[in-house]
């Protein structure tokens, strides 16, 4: 079970599986540790320091003293994750490197100007339901302190559909949206700044990585032509322009860089995801998958890229589920049958009060493995009961004035607190049939089948955490060899923050943005039939 590492003072939080060591959950951070015995335990220079949670010394007694491991110093090396820890990383345990920084465990080139000393970046991925950002220190690359929150255009309309909708029947809603997106980043802004005691005004440089109807609204561009065929956006080269002029909170002078974009829907996020995968470096045919409320899609094969963007809607990000919330604490992240009764993991190791994406696909997957749950997706008791369908499972089957439901949890008293509905299987059938249908136009498009791709790589905050035989299972992805199934993270932001801190980074995702060409799913002939087909769960 994974349990959450959070490394002091850069604030970063990671989720790592038990048994993992400190320092390969200190490299998944994104932290250069110095172990020049490779992690052997033989150089003790990994030292860190557990404020909070426990951590046996393991292999660290025989090289620090008792007083050192009361006062909770551990080997980085030899200190397994059991439990979820908070861990201070002192600075003499940071390798120093002069022209190279580490950016979510990849290196960037990073050129150090003297008058960057003290300065600050943010570099935000900006998402239609969530927005994340990460607070750098400009003149070391060092990561100081990552914030995410909700996006507070959210009450005008939970997709991009409806935002550029509002903006074509009341052309104030422009200004309306605008103003929602610059105070969604003032939001994350403040935040980082309080975590670590700066102010936002020694922040000089922004980048933003988001769709075209975000990038556009946040720069306060009509996002109007992108809600009718052909869907053409302002603007494709990246845009760079004063913080203070936006309302951002940062320095007088501060810039903010919104990434190029490459046609329709298919927006700077998308190109920042291709930074982040190295497409530019790719020599067998790579799929990537950005699942979101827009989920991206980008092909690689013999050099050329292929890119479209489907509307997946926020099922994923646990908005339109009935109890359905972001990840959180109190989300229930983690559900799996064991001993014939459903067992869940929370956030927090709290009460649950509601469940996130991973948790929704898992449910449903593992409900079609017991036969609750058909390929249409119907939610009732079959026919002919499978003997993996145990009483204890049944008796979670329950009535409600919208159909049937099944308990994922209970109250103390015994009172469902928890439940799965039918419309719920429903929004994830609408969300999953949208991101399947567009890998399977984009694989039709350049001449592949799925068994044909080296990698399928999964990002974003919600594909991060997915597990691959239960997104499998219920279709969302092709049937590919299990162990070609990668997780990059939220690449969105991995990009925003390669373009932040390297000049020659930005140019890297304008060329891949020239490199890329968009393919208009609605436009494609087999598009529709593939959404049909794949609302409907394998049968196997």
């Amino acid at each position: 079970m994974p349990h959450s590492v959070t490394f002091l003072p850069v604030g970063k939080t990671v989720r790592v599986e038990n048994d993992t060591t400190l320092l390969q959950a200190a490299v998944q951070a994104g932290l250069l540790i110095d172990a020049p015995c490779g992690g052997s335990g033989t150089c003790a220079k990994c030292r860190m320091r557990i404020r909070s949670g426990h951590a046996a010394a393991g292999g660290s007694s025989q090289h620090l003293s008792a007083g050192e491991i009361d006062a909770g110093w551990r080997l980085a090396c030899g200190t397994k994750v059991t439990g979820p820890l908070e861990v201070e990383v002192p600075g003499e345990s940071l390798v120093a490197r002069l022209n190279t920084i580490l950016v979510d465990g990849e290196p960037v080139p990073l050129r150090r100007d003297p008058h960057s000393l003290g300065q600050l970046g943010v570099a935000f991925d900006l998402g239609t339901t969530s927005v994340a950002g990460t607070l750098f220190d400009l003149h070391t690359g060092l990561e100081r302190a990552t914030c995410a929150v909700m996006n507070r255009q959210l009450p005008v309309g939970d997709d991009v559909i409806s935002r550029i909708a509002a903006v074509r029947q009341t052309p104030a809603n422009l200004t309306l949206l605008q103003t929602r997106a610059v105070e969604t980043l003032n939001e994350i802004v403040r935040a980082l700044c309080e975590t670590c005691d700066e102010t936002p005004h020694a922040i000089h440089k922004m980048t933003v990585a988001g769709n075209t109807a975000m990038q556009q609204l946040l720069l306060g561009v009509d996002p109007s032509p992108l809600g009718e065929a052909p869907f053409t956006p302002a603007f494709t080269d990246a845009q760079t322009v004063g913080a203070a002029r936006l309302g951002v909170l940062a320095a007088p002078d501060a810039t903010l860089t919104v990434f190029p974009q490459i046609g329709g829907f298919v927006g700077g996020d998308t190109v920042s995801g291709l930074l982040a995968a190295h497409f530019d470096s790719l020599a067998n045919p790579t799929l990537l998958v950005d699942i979101g409320t827009n989920g991206e899609i980008a092909l690689f094969k013999d050099g050329a890229i292929l890119a479209a963007s489907t509307a997946a809607g926020p099922a994923f990000e646990g908005a339109r589920i009935r109890q359905g919330m972001r990840a959180v604490t109190g989300a229930i992240d983690q559900v799996w049958i064991q001993n014939g009764d459903l067992r869940y993991h929370v956030i927090g190791d709290g009460p649950p009060c509601g469940l996130c994406g991973s948790a929704l696909v898992d449910a449903v997957a593992e409900l079609l493995r017991i036969g609750l749950i058909d390929p249409s997706g119907s939610l009732d008791l079959p026919v002919q009961r499978p003997s993996t369908l145990t009483g204890t499972l049944a008796k979670r089957l329950i009535g409600s004035p919208d159909g049937n439901a099944f308990v994922l949890a209970y109250e103390e008293g015994g009172t469902p607190c928890v439940t799965l509905t039918q419309k719920d299987i429903r929004e994830l059938q609408l969300a999953s049939g949208a991101i399947r249908a567009g890998i399977e136009t984009l694989l039709r498009h350049a001449g592949l089948a799925a068994r044909d791709l080296d990698n399928l790589l999964l990002a974003g905050g919600f594909g991060n955490y997915i597990r691959r035989e239960n997104a499998l299972r219920i279709g969302l992805l092709p049937a590919v060899h299990y162990l070609s199934i990668r997780f990059i993270g939220n690449a969105s932001l991995t990009g925003a923050k390669r373009a932040l801190l390297a000049q020659t980074e930005l140019d890297r995702a304008q060329a891949l943005r020239s490199r890329a060409t968009h393919v208009e799913l609605a436009a494609e002939p087999h598009f529709t039939d593939l959404f049909m087909r794949h609302m409907s769960f394998p049968s196997e």
